[in-house]
């Protein structure tokens, strides 16, 4: 028998991933979307690897490392994917034994010489990431979709039924989305707003989750900087603030002299879709149906897009 056709609903990083894996799969594959990049949440993303906001830690790790190879095999090699490999320094203002994300990183990474911390840290180590240039990939990703013959069609669905009424096999994608489409009430949106500078010449990633400036990042891609940000739960306001403006300025001031002084180019603001836990697994349901759910990856959708999207590749093969 030929593969059953999957509907994907959602066209953000995970939607897109999914599908594409996929389609490699043999599956055909038609995706739904409310909204196209560039309209999406993950356009707005800073996107560098780090498995930021987004439990259990076991399985963040394991999800996390698959997309890390993922990114230095498949994307790094190719410039047009907007992926280009990225030093970061995670800072602490307390000793640390090991980074919580050592396991994800495959255990690639070395404490930080004091002499080269920031005011106010006592601790921070080293590591190689990649940074996701949103406004090349997600439209690099599209293109990917379309070129294996995934067919795509912007529609709002409204409740799930309207999917599974023309597909055997649903995979729901949908971030934010999902609190109405799942009726998942422990899905909440954390606010985030970011700055994009001129570049000045600083070419690592820095990032503080927890210390004096938390959460600070300073994210150099190749036609600016992403500064940030912000962590705020159950806000929903998507217009940038004046007063977070200023607040991430300072932050990266006090994260690296070199952006005492910056020059903005623009700035946005995306709702990190978190909950207790992501959410991946397979609904068996009546008839023979199946609906896979594969959202809430909180601020680490591109960290564990392929990772997410191999797993949810192998519960629709079984």
């Amino acid at each position: 028998m030929p593969p059953k056709p999957v509907l994907v609903l959602g066209a953000g990083v995970s939607g897109l991933s999914t599908g594409i894996l996929l389609l490699q799969a043999g599956r055909p594959v038609t995706l739904w979307a409310r909204e196209l990049p560039p309209h999406t949440t993950s356009n707005q993303a800073a996107a560098l690897w780090f498995p930021y906001l987004a439990k259990p830690l076991e399985r963040v790790n394991a999800w996390a490392a698959h997309s890390l190879a993922f990114f230095r095999q498949q994307l790094l090699p190719d410039p047009a994917s907007g992926c280009r490999p990225t030093v970061v320094h995670d800072l602490y203002a307390h000793p640390v034994a090991e980074p919580w994300w050592a396991a994800a990183a495959g255990g690639v990474y070395r404490r930080l010489d004091p002499a080269r911390l920031p005011a106010g840290y006592r601790d921070g180590f080293e590591t190689q990431s990649v940074v996701i240039d949103t406004s090349l990939y997600m439209d690099y990703l599209l293109a990917w979709f379309r070129r294996l013959g995934g067919e795509l069609q912007q529609k709002d669905v409204r409740h799930i039924d309207e999917a599974l009424a023309v597909a055997d096999v649903v995979i729901n994608c949908t971030g934010l989305g999902a609190r109405q489409l799942a009726g998942d009430d422990s899905l909440y949106p954390v606010r985030g707003q970011t700055l994009k500078v001129r570049p000045n010449g600083v070419q690592h990633s820095i990032l503080d989750d927890e210390g004096p400036n938390s959460l600070g990042y300073i994210i150099p891609r190749r036609a600016d900087i992403v500064l940030g940000g912000t962590a705020q739960a159950d806000d929903w306001e998507t217009d940038p603030r004046a007063s977070d403006r200023e607040d991430i300025l300072r932050k990266a001031a006090a994260l690296h002299p070199a952006f005492a002084q910056v020059e903005i180019l623009g700035e946005g603001v995306g709702l990190r879709p978190v909950r207790p836990s992501v959410r991946l697994e397979a609904e068996a349901l009546p008839g023979g149906q199946q609906l896979i759910h594969n959202y809430g990856h909180g601020g680490a959708g591109f960290t564990l897009s392929w990772g997410c999207a191999q797993e949810v590749t192998q519960l629709v093969s079984s």
